[in-house]
């Protein structure tokens, strides 16, 4: 159910995203920050995952929480159920809850407090 959950407002955060680039609010920019951050938070957690099964050496962990601050949650999201990667870890999932909420409150501040024209 949690993870129903996370994957929904993930969903809703990309379209949030996509809608208001569409109506001219984000740059075009942003949809390859968007598109870029989510595909290498996926691949990251894929790699992190078979690193750990193989003993090799593993990702920083301040690299997953860059991710998730420069909008690749989503992805980050996704690559966790499926890889079943970084569930369990309290301290890493604090630090990436905050680390989206922040990109988050910095997105929806830009939409709102930004002259609308651009």
């Amino acid at each position: 159910m949690k993870n129903l959950l996370l994957l929904l407002i993930s969903t809703t955060y990309i379209a949030f995203i996509f809608y208001y680039q569409s109506i001219q609010r984000l740059p075009v920019w942003s949809l390859y920050l968007l598109a870029t951050s989510n595909l290498l938070s996926f691949i990251f957690y894929g790699m992190d995952k078979l690193a750990a099964i193989k003993h090799w050496q593993r990702t920083p962990e301040k690299h997953f929480y860059a991710l998730a601050l420069l909008s690749g949650w989503p992805a980050s999201v996704l690559g966790q159920i499926v890889f079943n990667h970084k569930t369990s870890k309290a301290s890493f999932r604090r630090w990436f809850y905050f680390m989206s909420i922040v990109n988050v409150i910095i997105v929806v501040g830009y939409l709102l407090y930004w002259p609308n024209d651009r």
